[in-house]
């Protein structure tokens, strides 16, 4: 397996710090993690947008708000019923046991996944999110780009979920800050060269990658 430091300095080297999340509070963070699910980052904002236009971002706010009023307002997003009914849902389960998501910041990691893994709309990827960019705790996100790239640079082996987030993290000595940037770079390769019919050649990561040089090989 390629050494995940080598694979983060050779991204951050092409496109730089990406200061991901963009977002400006936990609050809209949260919000973003669940509006973002099957959708591209683009439909979200759009989401988050309306949302912000009408003071409805915080998540005091979406508590008392009724679904249909947040969900007017996230039809950009996608399955944007089901999306405003969890949204509420999970606000009011904060704000009725916490008061604010900040407040949750005292709470110990396995406090805060044993929280948000029972709440419906939380899978695996969104709670990595918020662990990693609300709460700050070293955890590797593996997304469908995260996957589709690793599984490339190390070509032709496999590689589980578990075996890259236990590699990442050690590799990147549990850095939050740089395990915010790798994965936001990750993101980013994976739009603009790793797609599902890569541009191996103008890749940065075409000399660490397997499947790339596999491919230039004669």
């Amino acid at each position: 397996m390629r050494n995940h430091r080598l694979i983060y300095h050779t991204l951050r080297e092409y496109f730089g710090d990406l200061h991901w999340w963009p977002a400006e509070t936990n609050d809209e963070i949260l919000v973003g993690s669940i509006l973002t699910q099957n959708t591209s980052w683009k439909n979200v904002e759009k989401a988050i947008a309306g949302l912000k236009r009408d003071n409805m971002i915080s998540l005091q706010a979406i508590s008392a708000a009724e679904e249909d009023d947040v969900s007017k307002r996230i039809r950009s997003s996608g399955f944007y019923r089901q999306k405003a009914s969890r949204i509420v849902r999970i606000a009011k389960d904060i704000v009725d046991r916490y008061s604010s998501i900040d407040s949750m910041q005292v709470l110990s990691t396995g406090e805060l996944i044993n929280f948000f893994s029972n709440l419906s709309g939380i899978g695996q990827e969104t709670l990595d999110s918020i662990l990693l960019y609300i709460f700050n705790r070293p955890v590797m996100v593996i997304d469908a780009y995260t996957r589709r790239i690793i599984s490339r640079v190390n070509y032709p082996d496999r590689t589980g979920d578990y075996e890259i987030r236990d590699a990442a993290l050690h590799d990147l000595e549990y850095s939050v800050d740089d395990l915010k940037n790798y994965h936001a770079c990750m993101v980013e390769l994976g739009k603009t060269f790793c797609r599902k019919t890569p541009d191996c050649q103008e890749c940065p990561l075409k000399n660490e990658c397997n499947y790339a040089m596999d491919l230039s090989s004669p």
